[in-house]
């Protein structure tokens, strides 16, 4: 009966984890839509400063919340300033892609993350991945190339600019689990917000006077346009954003408390779903049958990996319960 009942709560916890993971996603492909209206407007290091500044008395009350201000305490602040940067530089050119592509392709794009992390880990880490992962890391990849279509002739550089802010969000992911072991999750969130509002703040100072050509990429001129003073309207806009990465951030914290992360890791996926519709809904973008079939293929990739990585997991848990104790 009691483990009946253990079975009952953990599958009652996966099920509210599921349902926190999915909404935490549904609330951030929100702020790609104003990410994206916003970008012919303010340079994206001007949204990420002011969204950053409206973040943080939420972010404080969720410290609150989760065990107080000693929980923001670093045994390695120099490696979370780092990761900070990282994180920076992840999400500012995933935004970058988030103006100058199709909505769908630059979500779908940003999610070959984890082919790399996997990838990454074997590299870095010296993780052992098998052949099937490091197959499953090479189709998703085929994914990528269906989006791109080079065969076109032409790759528009926000297709590489996506998968380059990948691959340093999956840097991150690597460092995060090193630092893990030693640093909360608290801790890590205040240094990534006080690098976040330092660095985009001392950026603009030095690209105030940059000029760029209105004829240029899209991403270009997200990034290199001049500050200027919010409309009020606008301001509002940031300020929910800031809200939504608060809030984003404690949905996905919670869902992978409540449960495995192989359990609910592949409904991330959800927010290509996401971009299709935003897509379609704010700016009749309809992607093609070979982007589509990209994507598929990169979900699968994904997903496959995170049920290789979870089959490993439960053969170290079975071979450390039958090792021999002396």
């Amino acid at each position: 009966m009691a483990e009946a009942g253990s079975q009952e709560a953990g599958a009652q916890g996966s099920g509210h984890g599921i349902l926190l993971l999915v909404g935490a996603v549904a609330v951030f492909s929100i702020q790609d839509i104003i990410v994206r209206e916003m970008s012919s407007s303010y340079p994206v290091l001007e949204f990420v400063f002011f969204r950053t500044a409206f973040s943080i008395p939420p972010i404080l009350l969720i410290v609150v919340l989760q065990g107080g201000f000693a929980t923001m305490r670093a045994k390695r602040p120099v490696l979370l300033l780092v990761r900070g940067f990282l994180l920076l530089l992840a999400y500012t050119t995933y935004y970058l892609a988030v103006a100058s592509l199709p909505l769908a392709t630059a979500v779908a794009l940003f999610f070959c993350a984890p082919l790399l992390v996997t990838a990454m880990a074997a590299l870095l880490l010296r993780e052992s991945v098998g052949l099937r992962r490091w197959g499953a890391i090479v189709v998703g990849f085929g994914g990528v190339l269906l989006i791109a279509q080079p065969e076109s002739g032409f790759v528009d550089p926000g297709v590489f600019i996506a998968v380059v802010g990948a691959a340093i969000y999956s840097v991150s992911v690597i460092m995060t689990r090193k630092l893990g072991a030693t640093e909360t999750g608290n801790a890590m969130l205040i240094h990534q917000a006080a690098v976040y509002l330092v660095m985009s703040g001392l950026a603009g100072l030095f690209m105030q006077d940059l000029a760029v050509e209105n004829d240029a990429h899209a991403a270009a001129r997200f990034l290199m346009s001049g500050w200027v003073m919010p409309e009020w309207g606008h301001l509002g806009l940031m300020a929910l954003c800031g809200v939504i990465a608060a809030a984003g951030f404690y949905g996905l914290t919670q869902a992978y408390r409540l449960a495995p992360p192989s359990v609910v890791a592949p409904f991330e996926y959800t927010g290509i779903t996401w971009g299709i519709l935003w897509g379609y809904v704010f700016w009749s973008e309809v992607p093609d049958l070979m982007a589509i079939s990209g994507m598929m293929v990169i979900v699968a990739a994904g997903i496959y990996i995170i049920h290789r990585e979870r089959v490993r997991g439960r053969r170290m848990v079975a071979g450390r319960q039958l090792r021999p104790r002396s």
